[in-house]
């Protein structure tokens, strides 16, 4: 008796049936699939699997639909299909076809209207009683001796204007396509939907039952017809597929609508003009419940990239399951290590098994030949060599896992010493053992065998990490894939990852932007560097969406493509404009009908930046005064208007790094048509984008030259000089000066110089990339009002929780996601949604530096917010003006320019609602609030008076930016609040003076100066900053306030810091007097680099006493 199993699915993907009187789509249909025996072996006539899939896909789309899959062939039970609408039979054929015994059975239900679908090898039956039926039934079957089945790729480019066309794009895939059937005479009541051409080699075959034949010989090069429909006398319907030997081509969308289109139709149900709506499908779920277990030579990693499938989705966290955590991990061990090894310990009491995991050190695994030298268990029963047990498992990505031998058989040898024993492997790799009782502690030293290190090629850069586990662990290639992806990242507490989009979908990718639909806009580059011209057509802009809310896209267009968007490191979208940076330009591409599609591409900035390089021109966003702010590296060179003209800022100074006075890299503040620019400080290396919170205070990242440790985070003082090369002769930080630190991640920013504004943290090696402020209250509090930012390098996101430091901050670090295991991931950007979770682009690449680009085909966007939080997008009325107000307190961008936007065209209505606002306990929302007031000419004064007796003191700073933004009673504001009891608000006094044309600014100075305490070095480039251009008149009001009393510590700061006519003469006084101590003569000495003229020259001769 042969096995039956009646398996009722309710499941998750798209079809239906229908019977012949239904007449409205979704109604109540039942599907039954009959699903033949195993047959062809792995992903080939998986007939179960197959119905599978499609029984699933179509109780997605229709939930009205029941499905039913017999599997092994014709059901046992006589009524199993009494109560279908349709009966697809996915089986072998021929002679063995499930059908031929019950053809009147079958001819019962399709007289009655049943539909009847054939796939593949099942439309093909026997000449003559079965044959005869088909043609009833489906309008055609496969006829030996007449018809053949060879292996082609068909190329499908047209369609027949039939519903089972619907939402059919063309499309080209290999299969085993029967072709030449046997159809009724003059076809009729049969309509073909895939027809194709099949190449000569179809016909290479001898004649015979499937193969050659003059039938089909004498019809070469002409279309042949591979799917068709077919409608009976009585109403009832049938459909023929001979697609689906490879069980792989279902992941194909096209392939696999016109089946699931069919079926329906074969029901009697209407087809959506769009056809049955499916989703991708994932390789896994492609593998499932397949016959066959795969072979061990199956590339998974194939057939994901040439189905372009969708990866598994998955979400992980800590409060979710997390991975497993090695028990021991090392740091990256290479040929700079000592002796090139790491002595291990770890400790495994209690542990029933044991993992040796060896990974790549983030750079691919080049070379990585790797030992456990000496690897032993020990314990209360004594010491065990590992090399007495026999392992369980071992992989490893290159050569074999040997004991006593390396990963090509020969001897083990670590920096050139013998290996006694051990075990010879390469990354990546995995060993694993069962422990035997009576062992607490596995020893054991990591090291590079010489057989990677003596490479010429690539010896030198060797690199891997060992790691220890007592649970599985996924590693290497494994790891690679997208669908494993969360399983190499740790994530923060509190949090969850959900991986929202990867490959295919998308690859390599740098910036992203949310909109106020929560939509995600991300660049996507593939022409970058050495790999320019990859792709002929261009990099592209793709808009991702999750049209179900439940964390994951389901919906990826282009919204442009083109070589003038090749290697885009910035994207901004503000309402239907989208704003790219892509050196030498900044691009304003306009939607102008919503169709996601753009209609008007025009120049903001040319000429701005060096193509194809990082360290140009960045992300633009928003901010809260209605300004655009975005910034360029050390290779920005210079900044054009959109007629290739330098632009001139607000200071009189062409925007240029010449030194002139600006060097490197800088961060921008313009109007959105780009007018009003201003510089709002230079010397950066590459920051690589800026930020701006509610209080119009700026944050941004720069990175060192590579390699000394120096990556930083910066707050930005307006008009400050960030110290990257030195300010007067333009020399890198490696010149000899006086007065330099002896730390190298120090010294690589001039700290030790005046005039250089210190920096907020440093945060060691790293290749520092998007940055972004949370506002939002859906991730944990430790995150709220946070900086958030992306360090490749590392391969981690990090917030830097900011306190108040005098003048200015200080911050610590506080992981986001780590790529612990994972050494690949490369946060690229990071942005905040409409509701408050947190998105992560992943350029994905076994390294950073050196403007390389090794993978082309993965690439990744993270998710993160607190478990089990769907993405929804809180609907705003933009329509009204209290709409508005609410729609300002979004922690989105996007929404908050919309809302900005539509109140201040508002004008004066918009007064009202906004001053309901400034009562928010919230000082960030009464920020917003007072910015737009202040550019509301009617409420402009009542918005600074009402921010600078407010007693937040970041929201009396607002009063300060406003003022000088809308010149509007600066210097009366200053006199107002340069008393305050805040030295932040002082800072942003002194900060208004600089260039203030006005009697009072030297006195208001010199007031500030005097409250300046000799250890805030913020306040003391604050002081700075305010006397540029005013020093002489700045430092004589100061002395005649200080009168004696000048030489103090803060005093002789004061004096190290200006530029006045007077300060030479004031240094060699500081440095005559015989108090000071002598390590900090070299201090003052190096004051003296930066000043100039006969003042100078004879101060330095009253130090020589002559």
């Amino acid at each position: 008796m042969q096995r039956r199993h009646r398996i009722w699915l309710t499941m998750f993907f798209a079809l239906g049936i229908l019977l012949p009187h239904c007449d409205s789509f979704g109604a109540e249909k039942k599907i039954a699939f009959m699903a033949g025996r195993a047959s062809h072996g792995y992903g080939s006539h998986e007939h179960f699997a197959g119905c599978k899939l499609l029984a699933a896909a179509i109780e997605q789309a229709l939930p009205e639909y029941e499905t039913v899959v017999f599997q092994d062939g014709w059901p046992e039970d006589p009524n199993a299909f009494e109560d279908a609408d349709v009966v697809v039979m996915y089986c072998d054929g021929g002679g063995r076809h499930p059908v031929n015994q019950h053809l009147d059975q079958l001819d019962q239900l399709a007289d009655r209207g049943v539909g009847v679908v054939c796939i593949h090898y099942g439309v093909e039956v026997p000449k003559g009683e079965s044959g005869d039926h088909f043609l009833k039934w489906i309008g055609g079957y496969f006829e030996t001796h007449w018809s053949v089945n060879p292996h082609w790729e068909a190329e499908f480019k047209a369609f027949p204007d039939h519903p089972v066309s619907r939402g059919v794009k063309p499309f080209t895939i290999n299969d085993e396509w029967y072709y030449h059937m046997r159809f009724r005479p003059e076809m009729k009541g049969v309509t073909p939907i895939l027809s194709a051409i099949p190449p000569a080699s179809t016909l290479s075959r001898p004649d015979g039952p499937h193969s050659g034949n003059p039938h089909v010989r004498a019809k070469a090069g002409q279309p042949q017809h591979v799917a068709w429909v077919a409608e009976r006398e009585n109403g009832g319907r049938g459909f023929g597929f001979t697609g689906g030997h490879f069980h792989w081509n279902w992941g194909d969308p096209n392939f696999r609508k016109v089946v699931l289109n069919a079926i329906v139709w074969t029901a009697h149900d209407e087809i959506p003009e769009d056809g049955i709506k499916i989703r991708p499908l994932t390789l896994s779920q492609l593998e499932a419940n397949q016959d066959y277990k795969p072979p061990g030579n199956f590339d998974r990693r194939a057939i994901q990239t040439r189905l372009k499938l969708a990866p598994d989705r998955k979400k992980t966290g800590k409060t979710s399951g997390p991975s497993p955590k090695p028990i021991f991990a090392s740091e990256v061990v290479n040929t700079q290590t000592e002796g090139h090894h790491i002595n291990i310990e770890a400790d495994i009491r209690g542990a029933r098994e044991l993992y040796l995991v060896v990974s790549d050190g983030g750079d691919g695994y080049s070379c990585d030949w790797a030992d456990w030298a000496e690897p032993r268990l020990v314990g209360p029963k004594g010491e065990l060599k590992l090399t007495d047990l026999n392992w369980k498992t071992a992989t490893t990505d290159f050569g074999r896992v040997h004991k006593n031998k390396n990963s090509n058989g020969g001897e083990m040898r670590i920096d050139g010493k013998p290996v006694s024993y051990g075990l010879g492997t390469h990354a990546n790799s995995l060993i694993a053992y069962d422990l035997p009782e009576g062992y607490t502690t596995f020893l054991a030293r990591g090291g590079l065998d010489n057989g990677g290190t003596d490479q010429g090629a690539c010896g030198s850069k060797t690199s891997v990490r060992f790691m220890v586990y007592t649970q599985k662990p996924k590693v290497g290639g494994d790891l690679r894939e997208a669908e494993n992806a969360l399983e190499g990242l740790d994530i923060g507490a509190g949090l969850e990852a959900t991986l929202f989009a990867s490959e295919p979908d998308l690859k390599s990718v740098t910036n992203l932007d949310v909109d106020h639909r929560g939509r995600i806009w991300v660049c996507e580059v593939m022409n970058y560097r050495g790999n320019n011209g990859s792709r002929p057509e261009g990099d592209r802009i793709l808009i991702l969406e999750d049209t179900d809310q439940d964390g994951v896209c389901d919906s990826v267009k282009q919204f442009y493509q083109g070589r003038d968007v090749d290697s885009a490191m910035g994207i901004c979208v503000l309402g239907n404009q989208v704003i790219v940076s892509c050196a030498p330009n900044v691009i304003v591409f306009t939607d102008e009908d919503g169709d996601d599609v753009p209609d008007k591409k025009e120049m903001l900035f040319t000429k701005t930046g060096q193509p194809q390089h990082d360290h140009s021109a960045h992300s633009v966003l928003f901010g809260p005064d209605g300004k655009l702010y975005w910034n360029v590296g050390n290779t920005g060179k210079q900044v054009c208007d959109s007629e290739g003209k330098v632009i001139v800022d607000k200071a009189g100074n062409p925007v240029v790094d010449n030194g002139k006075p600006y060097f490197g890299g800088m961060p921008f503040r313009c109007n959105p048509d780009g007018t009003e620019f201003e510089v709002l400080g230079h010397n950066f290396r590459n920051n690589y984008e800026v930020t701006v919170d509610s209080f119009g205070t700026l944050w941004q990242s720069d990175n060192d030259d590579d390699g000394n440790r120096g990556v930083r985070i910066n707050y930005v003082m307006e008009f400050g000089n960030y110290g990257y090369r030195d300010e007067i002769t333009g020399a890198g930080w490696q010149q000899a000066r006086t007065g330099m630190s002896e730390e190298i991640p120090l010294r690589h920013w001039h700290l030790n110089d005046p005039g250089v504004v210190p920096n907020l943290l440093q945060t060691g090696a790293g290749s520092p990339t998007g940055i972004t402020i949370y506002e939002g209250r859906l991730l944990p509090k430790v995150f709220w009002n946070q900086i958030l930012h992306c360090d490749a390098g590392p391969n981690v996101v990090r917030a830097y929780p900011v306190t108040n430091d005098g003048a200015g901050y200080k911050a610590k670090i506080e992981n986001v996601m780590t790529g612990t295991r994972d050494k690949w991931f490369r946060p690229a950007d990071v942005c905040v949604a409409p509701d408050g979770s947190v998105f992560v682009t992943d350029w994905y690449d076994p390294g950073v530096g050196g403007h390389g680009q090794r993978d082309l085909e993965r690439g990744r966007i993270f998710r993160i917010a607190p478990p089990n939080v769907n993405y929804t997008i809180p609907d705003h009325d933009l329509e009204s003006l209290e709409g508005c107000v609410e729609a300002l307190k979004s922690p989105a961008g996007s929404v908050r320019y919309l809302a900005w936007t539509r109140l201040h065209e508002a004008d004066e209505k918009a007064i009202q609602p906004l001053l309901e606002l400034t009562k928010n306990d919230d000082p960030r929302m009464r920020a917003r609030a007072i910015w737009l007031l202040g550019k509301i000419p009617a409420s402009t004064e009542m918005a600074i008076n009402m921010a600078q007796k407010d007693g937040d003191s970041d929201i009396r700073c607002v009063a300060l930016r406003l003022a000088r933004q809308t010149n509007h009673n600066v210097i009366g504001v200053c006199e107002a609040l340069a008393g305050d009891p805040s030295p932040q608000v002082r800072r942003e006094v002194a900060i208004a003076l600089r260039h203030l044309s006005s009697d009072k600014a030297p006195e208001l100075w010199a007031q500030l100066a005097s409250k300046h305490d000799g250890k805030d070095r913020w306040y003391l480039e604050a002081l700075g900053i305010a006397a540029d251009g005013n020093w002489d008149e700045c430092l004589a009001a100061w002395l005649e306030l200080a009168g004696d009393q000048w030489n103090t510590p803060a005093g002789r700061d004061i004096i190290w810091r200006s530029r006045a006519t007077k300060t030479p003469s004031y240094l060699a006084k500081i440095l005559l007097d015989e108090k000071l101590p002598q390590e900090q003569q070299p201090r003052y000495f190096r004051a003296f680099d930066f000043l100039d003229g006969p003042e100078k020259d004879k101060a330095l001769e009253s130090l020589l006493g002559l």
